[in-house]
């Protein structure tokens, strides 16, 4: 047992160092976000999840966002989901001409197909989302986003690493690119209950002003 454990956090080890490598690389921002998650199955084909999110930027020296979400998720087919999100912000907006704390909205619909290989598991999403100012007139931000996540085959070890890459295309804005790479860690606690742990890197590309990147440390508590 202590050989497979010892296993276990050198696989771990290895893949956060390679990951964790860009905070001491690179010159950007640094960034904490934290959520507490309720998930509720409807039935055998529908769940609900239910959370709330507080954000930290600049170092973690400035409030961010808070965020409170719910989303619908629907299988009509075997690892097809069909997956539908909505999200209010309360969202601290500290450069520009107009400051403060802004509130918006943003709704998400998309789709994620599984896919099963000898050494990972491979989930494939797709979504469009917009996302609206309530205090501001034509400010709003619309994307598509599409993410490929792989949980690595480790032997013995349930709650495998994955690792993942996003990309946020502003069709309809600033015309805005984003490119996320991240590694997550899920552990469970208790009965029902679990920890998961996320790093990830963003690195924004702007077409009216300067690229930028953040590294985040994500912390989220779930229960059923």
């Amino acid at each position: 047992m202590l050989i497979i454990n010892s296993k276990k956090n050198v696989y771990l080890l290895f893949i956060m160092l390679f990951f964790l490598s860009s905070v001491y690389s690179q010159d950007n921002d640094f960034r904490g976000w934290s959520e507490i998650e309720y998930n509720l199955d409807i039935d055998n084909n529908i769940s609900l999840a239910l959370s709330q999110h507080f954000r930290l930027k600049e170092d973690l020296n400035i409030v961010d966002s808070y965020i409170t979400e719910s989303e619908i998720t629907f299988s009509p087919l075997k690892k097809i989901k069909l997956l539908g999100q909505l999200r209010y912000y309360y969202r601290n907006d500290n450069s520009g001409d107009i400051q403060g704390f802004e509130n918006l909205y943003r709704y998400r619909f998309g789709i994620e197909k599984k896919f099963n290989t000898n050494y990972f598991n491979i989930d494939l999403r797709v979504a469009y989302q917009n996302r609206v100012s309530l205090d501001r007139k034509d400010r709003f931000k619309k994307r598509l986003r599409i993410r490929p996540s792989a949980e690595i085959k480790i032997k013995d070890w349930t709650n495998r690493p994955k690792l993942f890459y996003e990309y946020f295309d502003e069709i309809q804005g600033k015309d805005q690119k984003v490119h996320r790479y991240g590694v997550s860690k899920k552990i469970n606690i208790k009965k029902s209950q679990s920890i998961t742990l996320r790093y990830l890197y963003q690195k924004y590309i702007e077409k009216y002003s300067s690229n930028s990147s953040a590294n985040i440390i994500s912390i989220k508590y779930s229960f059923n």
